[in-house]
């Protein structure tokens, strides 16, 4: 892994309904991509699937100056995907009609994006399953507790997606502290970067500690023969 100083992170936040891909975009995938993408019944899931695997194959394909197709792609032993290049690692997340993507050179990465609307009693009992007694309790003191059980529900997801273990029955191995900047996974820490562009929420979680914060792109920042057909979330942090 690289020094600290020489980890950079990007991130993009679109909304997936609002962005028309080419007519060619699914030559850009690889064979067992291709036939992921035909098993999904789902419309939407396999519109964001599309869109997220083209996009993050030309946003490598600049990183590695290489052929967005021939890029590849592997399903490590945890079943995490990764490039075969170990320096570089990325993250992919959607809810709704949205999507994240979060690329990176020199550290594991994981992010979260939510845009669910939870009901009180659906927000107790998730709680009472998967967080501990503490972390319970802040949720029934909190003011909004539907914003911060998404909060919490993203900062342990993204951990457990940059560690790479999966979230079945591991998020209360995630520990965080309501307003840290850090989380902690066992022996390791993850810098954490929350974003809520309305109405979704998302926090990015970079392993070790990064320079600098994540740079924002636009989806056609990584391929410009996009057409955008609707609004797509300005967050407003980069020069």
């Amino acid at each position: 892994m690289s020094k600290n100083n020489d980890i950079v992170v990007e991130l993009l936040i679109c909304d997936g309904s609002g962005i028309k891909l080419p007519q060619h975009a699914q030559k850009t995938l690889s064979l067992a991509e291709r036939q992921r993408l035909e098993a999904m019944a789902h419309p939407r899931q396999a519109s964001l699937f599309l869109l997220g695997r083209f996009l993050l194959r030309h946003w490598l394909g600049r990183r590695l100056e290489q052929d967005p197709a021939g890029i590849d792609i592997r399903i490590d032993a945890g079943g995490k995907p990764a490039p075969a290049d170990p320096d570089w690692h990325f993250s992919i997340s959607h809810s709704g009609d949205w999507l994240a993507l979060a690329l990176a050179r020199g550290a594991e990465i994981g992010l979260d994006l939510e845009c669910r609307q939870l009901d009180p009693p659906r927000i107790q009992r998730l709680a009472r399953r998967y967080f501990s007694r503490a972390e319970q309790h802040w949720l029934a003191q909190s003011p909004d507790p539907a914003q911060d059980f998404l909060r919490l529900w993203t900062v342990k997801e993204a951990v457990l997606k940059a560690e790479g273990g999966g979230i079945a029955n591991n998020l209360q191995r995630v520990r965080w502290r309501p307003g840290d900047t850090r989380a902690r996974l066992e022996h390791s820490t993850y810098r954490l970067y929350p974003f809520a562009p309305a109405p979704a929420r998302l926090t990015l979680a970079v392993a070790g500690s990064p320079a600098g914060r994540p740079r924002l792109c636009r989806a056609e920042d990584l391929y410009a023969g996009l057409e955008i057909t609707g609004p797509q979330p300005n967050l407003s942090i980069n020069p």
